[in-house]
């Protein structure tokens, strides 16, 4: 048996195996950088989040394709990934320039964005895979550019309804304008126009019509008053129309209401009757002391919450408030 003796080890050798160590793990991180595609490595780089999911409801995944994930509130979304909403899944994914997109039951989307080769422009384009959903995209020098199929949109400033079944496409513009493009023709359909069940080859400028329905909001009391910091109840009323009367639509269906203010709360989910008819409660309390930007009146916005609506124009209510 031999027996070694080795020397105690010094401060300076346990230095030196220190820096071999951080040396090591240096060349290991560096390695394993460059082992990466460059081209997702640049694509990574050059495209950051720029999505989250929010407001969901029963179950969906998301992700890339081959490692989507359950979705949760404020996963964020990077170039290429996708959403997939299960029979009983909804979600909005908000994007960063302020465009938000409802996604309904059954439906898969990937999100994604073009720049231009010196990266002086950036275009978000989504595919919708399956499924329908509905968007508000906001302003911008670019437009959003949304396929489904052989369908191809150019979406700014505007509302829009997207759905892609068997039977064909059905896109129902709310609000604004949008060019639309399929593979023999193209046309430009503005807010309250509808194509229904469109195929690839379809000659478009013939297949425009007017969507007949619409979704109405009143609120009582329509002149609220705030007196010092006490919560005010509004009763909203909801009811299906047809467009330009007051006609009630037999529509039974969920709705979807927002607003553009923070103080209140809002019901979870609301659903119309088989008379098209819904109401709901609002509580509402003053703005913060410090608030400077509160202009006195809170819009709401209703959208019918599920597929199988593109014949439904959203619903709006502008109501202004008083302070005694």
């Amino acid at each position: 048996n031999h027996s070694w003796n080795l020397p105690a080890e010094t401060d300076q050798t346990k230095t030196s195996r220190k820096m071999v160590t951080r040396r090591w793990l240096i060349v290991s991180l560096m390695l394993f950088i460059l082992s990466i595609p460059l081209s997702e490595f640049c694509e990574a780089k050059s495209f950051p989040d720029f999505a989250v999911l929010s407001q969901i409801q029963g179950k969906i995944k998301a992700g890339p394709a081959k490692k989507m994930v359950e979705g949760t509130n404020g996963l964020l979304l990077r170039h290429r990934h996708r959403v997939k909403t299960e029979k009983d899944g909804k979600a909005t994914v908000f994007i960063k320039d302020g465009s938000e997109i409802r996604l309904f039951a059954d439906t898969e989307l990937i999100v994604g964005a073009k720049k231009s080769r010196n990266s002086r422009w950036m275009r978000y384009r989504l595919v919708l895979l399956s499924g329908s959903f509905w968007g508000h995209f906001v302003r911008e020098k670019n437009p959003v550019e949304i396929s489904g199929g052989s369908m191809r949109l150019q979406v700014s400033d505007a509302s829009i309804r997207f759905s892609k079944k068997k039977t064909g496409t059905d896109i129902s513009v709310l609000n604004g304008t949008v060019r639309v493009f399929n593979k023999s023709s193209f046309v430009k359909l503005h807010g309250g126009q509808r194509l229904y069940q469109i195929q690839k080859n379809d000659f478009m400028p013939q297949k425009v019509s007017i969507i007949p329905n619409q979704l109405k909001l009143s609120l009582e009391p329509s002149e609220p008053v705030f007196q010092g910091d006490k919560t005010i109840e509004l009763n909203l009323n909801l009811q299906v129309v047809r467009y330009g009367s007051d006609r009630a639509v037999e529509r039974p269906g969920p709705v979807h209401l927002r607003a553009n203010y923070y103080n209140l709360e809002i019901p979870d989910s609301i659903r119309l009757n088989t008379d098209g008819n819904a109401k709901a409660k609002i509580k509402v309390a003053p703005p913060n002391s410090e608030d400077r930007t509160f202009e006195g009146s809170v819009t709401f916005h209703a959208i019918m919450d599920q597929k199988g609506f593109d014949d439904v124009r959203d619903g709006t209510f502008k109501v202004k408030f008083r302070n005694l």
